[in-house]
């Protein structure tokens, strides 16, 4: 089933959003400037992106299944799933699956434009 668009709502059945890679989009650029929402799929044994700062974004996590490594220039640390992991602009940070399961994470930027930064097309659902 597509996404679909109800009067004043977007509705997203489960699977249907947009992806970049192991990343799922759910609330897009296109659907609020405010936020990017997103369902990111760490397989196992999987290093995230390089070792990055957003400088004027919010970053956080909610780890809903397996357990995520989280890693700052300071700091390493387990996050098991019901983990909430909010990164402040200025703060670099990664993240890995060190464990022999699937991680999935709940990913919210705020301001939106992450989504566009990895080459999601901008254009109407």
């Amino acid at each position: 089933m597509a996404p679909r668009v109800h009067p004043g709502l977007i509705v997203v059945p489960p699977g249907d959003g947009e992806r970049v890679g192991n990343v799922e989009f759910l609330a897009r650029s296109a659907d609020t400037a405010r936020f990017n929402l997103a369902i990111v799929t760490l397989q196992p044994h999987r290093d995230g992106p390089e070792p990055h700062v957003h400088a004027t974004e919010d970053d956080s996590f909610y780890v809903l299944e397996g357990e995520l490594t989280v890693h700052t220039a300071d700091s390493e640390f387990p996050a098991p799933a019901g983990t909430f992991i909010l990164v402040p602009p200025g703060v670099e940070h990664t993240f890995s699956n060190r464990t022999a399961e699937p991680v999935r994470i709940l990913n919210v930027h705020a301001p939106a434009g992450f989504d566009l930064r990895i080459g999601l097309n901008p254009g109407p659902r």
